[in-house]
């Protein structure tokens, strides 16, 4: 029975995430528990259970009378969010440097090529998958699970994944370069080249939530 209503709050979690990633459920939208049952066919239950684990990693926020909304962040929360990724990411991208394994590189490398061709067909739900990958390799290799942890809960942030709705020719143009740069220095193993690096990426991520409001699919 336990494992019936963990399948079904998993489910329900995934569903979520995916419809506020595409743009299905907008900011400050909000959600009725008993209408997600009705729709998935299953009881109120795991779905409240979902609903309060997309609470936590900031997917929705609570109403001060009850209630659930899709968070809305404001420019000033996501340049903050920014800040704090740039710090993480850079110290774990340099211990990465110290410390990657050759084949923890070469899976880097193999999932960057894999990308080239789904940013050519500008594929955003493949590139979210992939994109995933690509930065959870390259910073795994710092051998740290807390740091890693950490920026896990912070590039789960939903804002991530609607920005890709709204990417330009000249972004699509732009990550491969920015990729390119972060491989290079994994390979070179140096700690000058990641933290310029990640610097450049994250300012281009502001620069893009900042000149495309999220509320704007």
């Amino acid at each position: 029975m336990n494992n019936d209503r963990n399948h079904s709050t998993y489910r329900v979690v995934e569903q979520v995430r995916q419809e506020i990633a595409a743009g299905k459920l907008r900011p400050n939208q909000r959600l009725i528990e008993a209408e997600i049952a009705q729709k998935l066919g299953i009881s109120r239950t795991p779905v409240r259970e979902a609903l309060r684990i997309l609470e936590t990693e900031g997917y929705l926020k609570r109403l001060p009378r009850g209630g659930l909304t899709v968070f809305d962040y404001s420019i000033d929360e996501i340049r903050n969010i920014c800040e704090i990724r740039e710090a993480l990411e850079s110290m774990a991208l340099k211990l990465a440097c110290e410390r990657a394994t050759n084949e923890q590189i070469g899976k880097v490398v193999e999932i960057h090529e894999s990308m080239l061709q789904v940013i050519l067909r500008k594929d955003a739900d493949k590139f979210l998958e992939l994109n995933s990958a690509f930065h959870y390799e390259l910073l795994a290799g710092c051998g740290n699970e807390q740091l890693m942890s950490l920026i896990q809960s912070i590039r789960m942030k939903n804002f991530q994944h609607q920005m890709v709705r709204v990417f330009s020719a000249n972004d699509w143009k732009r990550i491969p370069k920015q990729h390119q740069h972060y491989v290079d220095a994994l390979q070179k193993r140096s700690p000058r080249l990641a933290q310029k690096a990640v610097h450049e990426n994250i300012e281009s991520t502001l620069r893009n939530l900042t000149n495309n409001p999220i509320r704007v699919y």
